[in-house]
């Protein structure tokens, strides 16, 4: 029993994904926003462990060919 995958349904899948993605970069730019102008002692750190996730989704969404809307 052949039954051909639904191209369709992919495309939502990738299209979700990416949305998400997006979303969860912006939020993140947005928490090192307001950690730079924070006086918390951990701050740097905690700045460097955000950007590496962004950068790291930013990379997947390259590699995916995701980019067009990659913040």
């Amino acid at each position: 029993m052949h039954t051909k995958p639904n191209i369709h349904q992919f495309d939502s899948y990738r299209d979700h994904v990416n949305d998400r993605l997006v979303n969860e970069v912006t939020v993140l730019q947005e928490r090192v926003k307001h950690l730079q102008i924070s006086t918390s002692k951990n701050r740097e750190k905690i700045i460097s462990v955000y950007q590496k996730m962004i950068d790291q989704k930013q990379h997947f969404m390259r590699d995916w060919e995701m980019a067009k809307r990659c913040v």
